[in-house]
């Protein structure tokens, strides 16, 4: 049997000589910029663990119950090292995001060695000299820069294998300086609208008053923002802080054991060792500093309710501030942030969303829980221009997901990215020319590292490539028909907007929910979805001479319709928000 040395990352520093034969631990490791190098070596790419499907929604159940336990001993372990008392939904608001994320990524990254180690002859891997996960994340949205990269995946990588006290490692010198990893600071652009947005936030902050409704990164537009504060009988104001630190790891705050955390496993006895290594500062060191600033910005001291449908995630200066009005009463109402909720099997993130929140905004679906309550899509439906549709394009939109997993969904996940890329070409290279010569290609405006541009380009060199310097609004108002391949907020988008759509993808990467299955199927009885892409290429070869009559058929109409009521339907939004709002601050 052949030998393979194993290779974790997209580290070159960590691959052997070009004689070696390689075993790569996923299709992470070889990034498409670099293929003269990785092709020159016998290799092997280990199967991705969550291939299986069934094992990726038994993990999903399992990660959820070990979220429920790892959070509660948490909540009691913050509270003794902070000298506080605060309930665990408090604590649920702060960290959840966090542990949310992290308990799946690590957990991804220990199925992978183990399927690595447990299947092939590895005769041996190599380690970065003095790596170790001591490179702490200073909030949520450093951890998720973080995880994304090949460094720190390296980092994890490695601590498992010691964990698991593999004995097949060689320990290498690097140039590069890992021993600090410094957060990347996206740097404010200094220019006469960024002055503007940042005095009006002064100058509306003025107006705040202790009793007001407090909206942030609600997704409505600046106009409809303004209308609605007006309408709940309040001056608009603009709520925005900034939070920044440089709070450094402390051996006092990382001293945590978990202790009354009972472990069923050895992968639940890494967790416990890693998770106080690598909590944010955020929520240690820096928890002090970041729970007295709250208490004195300029914002409601008692708000009649909070409403984001974006803030609860990263924005840490919000969940501090919001953890403690919730504990005092204030009503917390999360707004659908997107497509897939509401519809996809399993979304980990659609899960901590309801638990943190008394009130969820949907766009139409309801899940037969009170808190859920459909208001419509709070995104305005784009101003669709369809007349003289014969100079008009196609638009073919393009997803991306990071080559690393960041959390679990019933979506393509990691390295199936390359599976979703595969379909997509797929369906472009049967279209005849007469209609692939109409077609624009907007990639994704995250690359990941997954070369896109480049991909595209060296197998179509002919293509025409959007690569979004427009605003999606503006590209697609001005499309005769628009391609969608994955299971997101823009397909919504365009049918709202009453835009000729076309969807299709793998059933198989994309579970629906059972009672969301029936919308579906009438998508696909009327030719709007697919299940692959050459029954998609047949159906836009079928109706390209007359994209209307297909699109305004009785039958396409009805489908259609019943699906955006569902899902994405709008109707006098802030009437609606107004109403709902009074009625939960009455209660």
């Amino acid at each position: 049997m052949k030998e393979l040395i194993l290779v974790t990352t997209g580290l070159e520093d960590t691959w052997p000589e070009s004689d070696k034969s390689i075993l790569f631990l996923g299709e992470w490791c070889r990034l498409y910029s670099r293929k003269h190098l990785w092709k020159k070596f016998d290799s092997e790419i280990v199967p991705y663990h969550w291939d299986d499907r069934i094992k990726l929604y038994k993990d999903y159940q399992y990660l959820l119950e070990l979220f429920e336990r790892i959070l509660n001993e948490l909540a009691t372990e913050l509270n003794k090292i902070h000298g506080v008392s605060h309930t665990i939904r408090y604590w649920r608001i702060i960290i959840g995001p966090w542990l949310m994320m992290f308990l799946p990524v690590i957990f991804d990254r220990w199925s992978c060695l183990h399927v690595a180690i447990d299947k092939y002859p590895i005769t041996n891997t190599k380690i970065q000299e003095g790596v170790n996960l001591n490179c702490v994340p200073q909030s949520m949205e450093h951890f998720s820069d973080m995880v994304k990269s090949d460094i720190w995946n390296h980092r994890l990588y490695s601590s498992i294998l010691k964990f698991l006290k593999f004995e097949k490692i060689s320990f290498i010198k690097t140039s590069k300086n890992i021993s600090k990893w410094q957060m990347n600071k996206a740097s404010e652009k200094k220019n006469i609208l960024s002055k503007i947005k940042n005095m009006m936030i002064v100058a509306t902050s003025l107006f705040s008053r202790n009793k007001n409704y407090f909206f942030s990164s609600t997704y409505l537009s600046k106009i409809d923002n303004i209308k609605l504060q007006l309408k709940l009988g309040q001056v608009p104001v603009i709520y925005q802080e900034h939070y920044s630190s440089e709070s450094v790891s402390q051996q006092y705050f990382r001293k945590m054991t978990l202790s009354g955390f009972k472990c069923n496993s050895t992968f639940e006895q890494f967790a416990k060792e890693v998770i106080p290594m690598q909590m944010p500062t955020a929520y240690l060191e820096g928890y002090k500093e970041l729970s007295e600033r709250t208490n004195n910005i300029r914002w409601p001291k008692v708000p009649k309710l909070i409403w984001t449908s974006n803030s609860y995630f990263m924005d840490e200066i919000f969940k501090f501030w919001t953890a403690k009005k919730v504990e005092k009463g204030v009503p917390l109402v999360i707004g659908q942030h997107g497509g897939h909720y509401g519809q996809g099997l399993f979304s980990i993130s659609e899960y901590h969303e309801l638990k943190i929140c008394d009130h969820y905004l949907s766009w139409g679906w309801g899940n037969g829980a009170d808190k859920v309550i459909p208001v419509g899509t709070v995104k305005k439906p784009i101003k669709n221009k369809r007349k003289k549709q014969d100079d008009k394009p196609i638009l073919f939109l393009i997803t991306g997901t990071s080559r690393y997993s960041g959390g679990i969904a019933s979506l393509p996940i990691s390295s199936q990215w390359i599976d979703y890329l595969d379909d997509q070409m797929e369906f472009y290279e049967n279209l005849p020319v007469q209609i692939s010569s109409n077609v624009i290609i907007r990639l994704y405006p995250h690359d990941y590292e997954w070369s896109q541009f480049e991909r595209w380009k060296d197998r179509f060199p002919d293509s025409k490539i959007d690569e979004c310097k427009e605003e999606f609004n503006k590209v697609i108002a001005n499309t005769k028909l628009f391609i969608s391949g994955w299971n997101t907020t823009t397909y919504l988008e365009s049918l709202l907007s009453n835009i000729p759509t076309v969807i299709f993808w793998e059933p198989e990467y994309f579970e629906i929910r059972d009672d969301a299955k029936g919308f579906f199927e009438k998508l696909k009885k009327v030719g709007i979805l697919h299940d692959d892409p050459i029954s998609a290429v047949n159906h836009v070869k079928k109706i390209w001479g007359d994209i209307d009559s297909w699109w305004e058929h009785p039958d396409v109409i009805s489908a259609r319709s019943e699906f955006t009521d569902k899902y994405a339907y709008s109707n006098d939004l802030l009437e609606k928000l107004c109403g709902v709002f009074k009625d939960i601050s009455d209660r």
